[in-house]
């Protein structure tokens, strides 16, 4: 039986980074621009500044023995919290948390992991959100 949820596109690919003004760098050289920060300037969006076919990335000073990588990949959806329940349902996932709207982001969001432990993310733009503009 096939569900109704439908991932919509890649929302944002969160790295965790051992310096984050060299990667700030290296990303614009592929186009890519700050659009804001949180955590203090420990995290910064970065986005292709195209409002068409938007690519985000979230970029995460790494924490004192926090390993760098991939933190987290966010895929966008319609309804997480509709989506959360149908793969609940389904059976054989356990999620993180209930889906709520987190503040800074803007964003719905409800997280779990994959097989391999990787954290994935779906979610939904709901809010202007409250980090900080870059400039």
């Amino acid at each position: 039986m096939e569900g109704t949820m439908k991932l919509l596109g890649v929302d944002h690919i969160d790295i965790v980074v051992s310096d984050l003004n060299a990667s700030i760098e290296f990303y614009r050289k592929f186009g890519m621009s700050p659009e804001g920060t949180l955590d203090n300037g420990q995290t910064v969006f970065m986005w292709n500044c195209d409002y068409d076919r938007p690519v985000r990335i979230e970029l995460h000073k790494a924490e004192p023995g926090q390993q760098t990588g991939i933190d987290h990949l966010s895929f966008a959806v319609s309804d997480p919290k509709g989506g959360t329940k149908e793969i609940q349902f389904v059976g054989g996932v356990d999620f993180k948390f209930e889906p709520f709207e987190n503040q800074q982001s803007g964003r719905t969001i409800s997280n779990c992991y994959d097989p391999d432990g990787v954290q994935i993310q779906i979610c939904k733009q709901t809010a202007p959100g409250t980090y900080k503009n870059w400039e």
